[in-house]
């Protein structure tokens, strides 16, 4: 049997723009119009059937629920709140602790509203003033313990301004490093106006790298790209001086309360000739694929745990999870990777909370509607929500703060 502290926190998470639906004045809406992404119309259509997932939350005993705010609801357009909307995360945040369920609630997660993007989003340092803004109506929210600035900061500024595959689709190392450095001072902002008023932190995507093969040229390679995806914004945010593809940046010093951590995959890197693409990231292809085309390796959340230990501050799972329609895969894929949770407690790391992703299925970015995460099932025509057995198993976990000897054996697993 692996037993967890009273006090550690099993829950799930989502996002907004993923399950809320109609949420029209984002810049992934705007995109998706323009057929440069799928479209995420009514997604699990949350935004109305809220209460009911939260009693479903609960009816399965998860004790908490990360979640976001969609900026682009509370401010559709510049200098214009929307009450109603703030009234909706509100009632929200108070439903969830009335069942007894810790929100943690994230800021930031990859969407923006149209009119700020326009205005050129996160590259242009004066456009700071209207996160402040934002934050500023955040702050007044009431009933949460855990505020998350940005989920998973390097992802969105990889995806959007080097690879140009989301929002706004530019390739262009130059601008990484000028929209990384805004947003770690836009960390700084948001955690001075929160901080006392909140536990704050940032959800940051840790990335387990092995170099492609045992030369020194992949091993340099595998070395630098950890360093600059994994650690450079943490840095970043501690030390004042943020390293990017392209030159060093001096950044407004800040803190953390918590640091969030995000483990999905393992990826090999070996170095490339190309002086403007000099690495090359894919896929480790050490397991069974996931359908997101991604590896399993459960010790990379261990590794992953133990080497966040390095900034000497709480820490929580933010995400893990599997898409897959195959549920058993997924039970195995949560006792795994809580295995490797247990071991890291065990040895002593302030590790306190593990989110599953995703509570239910979802709107999963670029990918759209195929990739099913979810413990919960939804049918996007009717919305019915359907726990799959892996939610009852989770619950149950949740509940009682452990992983039993039969559910270990089960799976030919035992405690490590």
């Amino acid at each position: 049997m692996i037993e967890f502290p009273d006090s550690f926190l099993f829950g799930t998470a989502t996002s907004s723009y993923q399950i809320e639906g109609d949420n029209v004045w984002s810049d992934w809406w705007y995109w998706a119009e323009k057929g440069k992404l799928p479209k995420a119309g009514k997604a699990c259509n949350h935004w109305e059937l809220y209460r009911e997932d939260i009693e479903l939350m609960a009816s399965l005993d998860y004790l908490a629920y990360r979640f976001s705010v969609e900026w682009a609801r509370i401010f559709p357009e510049e200098g214009k709140l929307n009450d109603s909307a703030l009234e909706r995360y509100q009632d929200i945040i108070d439903f969830l602790n009335k069942k007894g369920i810790t929100p943690m609630l994230t800021i930031h997660h990859f969407t923006l509203p149209m009119w700020f993007a326009l205005k050129g989003g996160f590259e242009k340092e004066e456009n700071l003033k209207y996160w402040e803004e934002y934050v500023s109506v955040i702050a007044e929210l009431k009933g949460v313990e855990f505020v998350a600035t940005f989920n998973e900061p390097m992802v969105y500024v990889v995806a959007g301004y080097l690879m140009g595959m989301w929002p706004p689709f530019k390739k262009n190392p130059l601008r990484v490093g000028k929209v990384a450095v805004n947003i770690i001072n836009a960390h700084a902002i948001a955690y001075e106006i929160l901080h006392g008023k909140f536990k704050v932190g940032i959800v940051k995507n840790y990335q387990h790298f092995i170099p492609a093969s045992d030369s020194k040229r992949d091993k340099e390679a595998r070395d630098r790209v950890d360093y600059l995806f994994n650690w450079a914004f943490i840095d970043g945010i501690f030390y004042g001086s943020y390293e990017s593809f392209m030159k060093k940046y001096k950044v407004n010093e800040s803190d953390l309360d918590f640091i969030g951590i995000n483990y999905y995959n393992i990826q090999k890197v070996k170095k490339s000739w190309n002086p403007l693409n000099p690495f090359i990231v894919e896929d480790a292809d050490v397991s069974r694929k996931t359908d997101m085309g991604w590896s399993v390796y459960p010790k990379g959340i261990y590794e992953g745990i133990k080497a966040f230990s390095r900034y000497e501050k709480p820490m929580y799972i933010t995400e893990n999870g599997i898409a897959t329609l195959d549920d058993e895969w997924r039970i195995e894929f949560i006792v795994q990777h809580l295995q490797y949770v247990h071991k890291a407690i065990k040895e002593g790391l302030d590790i306190n909370g593990y989110f599953y992703w995703s509570f239910m299925d979802n709107y999963e970015w670029a990918e759209g509607f195929r990739p099913r995460f979810g413990l919960i099932e939804i049918d996007y025509e009717t919305f019915e929500r359907k726990p799959r057995r892996s939610a009852y198993i989770y619950g149950e976990i949740a509940k009682k703060k452990e992983i039993s000897d039969e559910l270990l054996e089960k799976y030919g697993l035992k405690e490590i």
